[in-house]
C-alpha cells in the first residue's frame, strides 16, 4: 500500500484527477488540501506559492498506471506525483483498498 502526493498549482486540474482516480478505482479516501501554501528559493529569496494537493491510499502496484494515466491527460502541465509507502495499516483499511480498487 501506499499514499499517493499530487500536487498542482491549478485547482481544476487537482479536481479532474481526484474524480479519475475515484471513478477508475485506482485510489480511495481522497483528501483534497486547499489553501496550501510552498515555500522555495528563487534567485536567492523565498517566494510563496499556491497549490493544490491531494493524498489518496491505493496498491503500489497501480503507481504505474496512475502515473500514465496523469501524464496522459495532463500532457502540458503535468502534476508534481510521488507515493510514500504505508508500512503499517489498520486491517479494515487496508481491506478497503484491496476490495474498492483495480485488481493488479
Amino acid at each position: 500500500m501506499i499514499l499517493l502526493n499530487i500536487a498542482s498549482e491549478n485547482e481544476k486540474t487537482i479536481e479532474k484527477i481526484a474524480e479519475l482516480l475515484l471513478t477508475k478505482k485506482l485510489a480511495v479516501d481522497i483528501n483534497l488540501k486547499v489553501n496550501v501554501t510552498r515555500l522555495s528559493i528563487v534567485d536567492d529569496k523565498i517566494e510563496k506559492q499556491p497549490i493544490y494537493v491531494i493524498t489518496a491510499k491505493t496498491k503500489a502496484l497501480l503507481f504505474n498506471k496512475i502515473e500514465e494515466l496523469i501524464k496522459e491527460t495532463f500532457k502540458d502541465q503535468t502534476p508534481e506525483l510521488f507515493s510514500l509507502p504505508i508500512t503499517t495499516m489498520e486491517i479494515k483499511q487496508a481491506e478497503e483498498i484491496i476490495n474498492n480498487t483495480q485488481k493488479v
